[in-house]
């Protein structure tokens, strides 16, 4: 029996907004300039994840055994810098179609480590009037790939679990989800399928699952 589905939950960077490029130029930009010097897949796997962890994973991982707090929060702080003044906002191709479609049928929320004021940004930009909720960065003490943002997400619906879908682009936004016990649908928007095969699905782009959504009566209107 398929499932039908009354609330989608989104990601936002790489999922919602072509935005993660953004975010890895930033990341390394700012781990340069204190002269470490990260690979960027690792960015694009751990989406997601708070930027504290991020950074003293990333530092342990080039011979940082035990980062000091104050190095921690200067490079996490001058990626946030960096990224507010590079990134162009811009919609995921097929984005903004699939968001109208839905808008009405079904509950839509963002669950995302993003930060409010970008957030709040993105929305009035390019989804005002679309979601009914959104979990961020200080939704949930603990962020991607722990459960919480998704748990919290769930909540917020008021639906069974069976009745609510994900969408995401990252491994760790996939493993939330999946830790929550949602569905969890994949987009190809970041990385190539063989990183996100934890997923129920995946798809190519939004069209695909789109197509997938409403030839398949997923949606429970």
């Amino acid at each position: 029996m398929k499932k039908q589905f009354k609330a989608i939950l989104f990601d936002m960077d790489g999922t919602l907004i072509d935005s993660m490029k953004y975010h890895v130029i930033a990341w390394t930009s700012a781990f340069k300039e204190h002269g470490y010097y990260p690979g960027e897949l690792v960015f694009y796997l751990n989406e997601g994840v708070k930027h504290p962890i991020t950074v003293r994973d990333r530092l342990r991982k080039l011979g940082v055994e035990n980062p000091d707090e104050e190095l921690v929060k200067q490079i996490y702080t001058r990626k946030r810098a960096i990224f507010d003044e590079i990134v162009d906002i811009k919609p995921t191709d097929g984005a903004i179609e699939l968001l109208n479609l839905l808008k009405g049928k079904v509950k839509l929320g963002v669950v995302t480590a993003g930060l409010r004021p970008v957030i709040e940004r993105v929305i009035s930009q390019l989804f005002e009037g679309i979601f009914d909720f959104i979990v961020d960065n200080d939704s949930t003490e603990k962020g991607k790939p722990d459960p919480d943002p998704f748990l919290h997400g769930a909540k917020l619906t008021g639906l069974p679990n069976e009745n609510i879908l994900v969408v995401e682009n990252a491994p760790t936004g996939i493993e939330s989800a999946k830790g929550a016990g949602l569905t969890c649908w994949a987009l190809c928007t970041t990385l190539e399928p063989k990183y996100l095969d934890r997923a129920d699905k995946i798809f190519a782009d939004f069209k695909a699952l789109q197509a997938t959504l409403f030839n398949d009566n997923c949606i429970l209107s």
